[in-house]
């Protein structure tokens, strides 16, 4: 992964976050996605889990840039261990990925192969710490 991606990353995420319904969006394709992922999300504050999803992007991005002990991967550290209490199938982080790519399509009028490979390569650490708990490179 690049410096470039992660720039790409971010402006994505910018763009996207600046259309109200991208978040409420994504959660709606996620959790149409199966009974088992609309179960993990039952009572769920969905006003305060939209702000928590887009911290959480930009924690991604932080996670993957820097020395071990960054903020960004501090905090990946501690998502981690919140979805693991959660019981988050592996499986799960592969649909997340797909429903958030989908929803980064319709939402980022900028979005290109580029955009796409740029979100792929940012996010897959991460994702892969979440799904592994095998700590970041440094």
């Amino acid at each position: 992964m690049t410096g470039e991606q992660v720039e790409a990353f971010q402006a994505s995420v910018t763009r996207c976050l600046a259309t109200p319904s991208f978040i409420k969006d994504f959660y709606n394709r996620f959790t149409g996605t199966s009974e088992e992922i609309r179960a993990k999300f039952h009572g769920t504050d969905f006003k305060r889990q939209h702000g928590a999803m887009a911290d959480s992007l930009y924690v991604m991005a932080l996670a993957v840039q820097g020395s071990p002990d960054n903020l960004g991967r501090q905090a990946l550290k501690r998502l981690a261990l919140r979805h693991k209490e959660m019981d988050i199938g592996a499986g799960m982080y592969d649909v997340w990925l797909d429903c958030m790519l989908q929803t980064v399509r319709a939402h980022d009028p900028q979005f290109s192969d580029a955009v796409e490979r740029a979100w792929r390569a940012t996010l897959a650490p991460s994702i892969e710490y979440m799904r592994s708990g095998v700590p970041l490179d440094p």
